[in-house]
């Protein structure tokens, strides 16, 4: 995610008020960002510093965030995940307990790519999610 005044000044720009717990959302959404945060997930961190924040304006926050490309959020099992990290890059996701690591590797993106039979054209946001299933630790 991008620097945090940065950010606020392109929320301030799209006509939102950067209040209190607006700015505790951005700080949570760094300091949580690389784990992939459920809504949920982030509306509980917000709460330890801003208990009355609402969910309805988290929500619209992150929103609004995706609107203006500071995140991506995604599905995963039913649940709203953000994202963001918004190099391309593949997710790579435990589904037994929910752990989600980053893997930057250009090439196996590409390749996967192909499988798929797409083709990226310039989209600096690419995202791939891919689920693992029965994992064990080593």
């Amino acid at each position: 995610m991008r620097d945090r005044e940065r950010i606020m000044e392109e929320l301030r720009k799209s006509g939102l008020k950067v209040t209190p717990q607006r700015i505790e959302i951005v700080n949570s959404l760094i300091k949580l960002g690389d784990q992939h945060p459920s809504l949920n997930q982030l509306y509980n961190d917000v709460r330890k510093k801003v208990p009355t924040v609402s969910f309805s304006t988290l929500y619209n926050t992150v929103r609004r965030l995706e609107e203006l490309g500071a995140l991506r959020l995604f599905d995963l099992l039913g649940e709203t995940r953000i994202e963001v990290n918004l190099d391309p890059h593949i997710n790579l996701i435990d589904v037994g307990n929910g752990d989600i690591k980053d893997i930057f590797n250009p090439e196996l993106i590409e390749t996967i790519s192909q499988k798929l039979g797409i083709e990226i054209t310039g989209e600096k946001h690419v995202l791939i999610n891919v689920l693992m299933y029965n994992l064990r630790k080593q």
